[in-house]
């Protein structure tokens, strides 16, 4: 399993004092995650239960690196939607093979937390323009010939002071039932790697 980290959509809650922190809450999931499993294609709202379903925040994904964020198995063409609110700063395309965007957005003012979208293709958002929670940003990136994915990830602080923390932290009851909902599911069908939690540990150094 590798660290993917090209394709950010990046939500910068900064200004001009950086001892504020005003952290973001997020209140919609970054995919459809509503409803129940549909044995027919393995599938929950956009969610696909391949594993790992979810790769969870902090786990080790190679030999040297943590998972810095969430990172979501979704069906082709499944809308990535935004989690808060912003301003559209601007888009950055990166190059193969991720072959997908970084899109940075300015949101709540006074925070030094900084918000990435992870694995977008098809965007549905220009720079410049707000967008609120529930916007379409586009569709999950590429994972297989099958299924897709898309991750969401919170960092404070800057340069070698950033750290990364469990998006889980910043969700409204909503968001965090949502989470809690599918991992019952997943482990009541069996599939494997098993979870007990999508927040293994504290906050994760870039690089680390």
């Amino acid at each position: 399993m590798a660290l993917l980290t090209a394709g950010w959509i990046v939500l910068s809650c900064t200004d001009d004092d950086p001892t504020t922190a005003v952290p973001p809450v997020f209140s919609v999931t970054p995919v459809d995650m509503s409803g129940t499993y549909n044995p027919a294609d393995s599938s929950l709202g956009d969610i696909r239960f391949a594993a790992p379903v979810i790769i969870p925040f902090g786990v080790m994904v190679d030999q040297e690196n943590r998972s810095y964020g969430l990172q979501y198995i979704a069906r082709a063409g499944a809308p990535v939607r935004a989690v808060t609110a912003g301003v559209i700063d601007s888009i950055i395309s990166n190059p193969p093979p991720a072959n997908d965007y970084t899109v940075v957005v300015v949101c709540t003012p006074g925070s030094d937390y900084t918000v990435y979208q992870d694995h977008l293709i098809n965007l549905q958002v220009l720079a410049h323009t707000a967008v609120r929670p529930g916007d379409t940003l586009g569709e999950a990136g590429t994972w297989s010939d099958t299924f897709r994915r898309t991750a969401i990830r919170v960092a404070i602080g800057e340069g070698s002071g950033m750290r990364f923390h469990c998006p889980l932290n910043y969700g409204n009851p909503s968001f965090r039932t949502f989470h809690e909902t599918l991992l019952t599911e997943y482990t009541r069908l069996g599939f494997s790697p098993e979870y007990d939690t999508l927040c293994t540990i504290g906050p994760v150094q870039p690089g680390y």
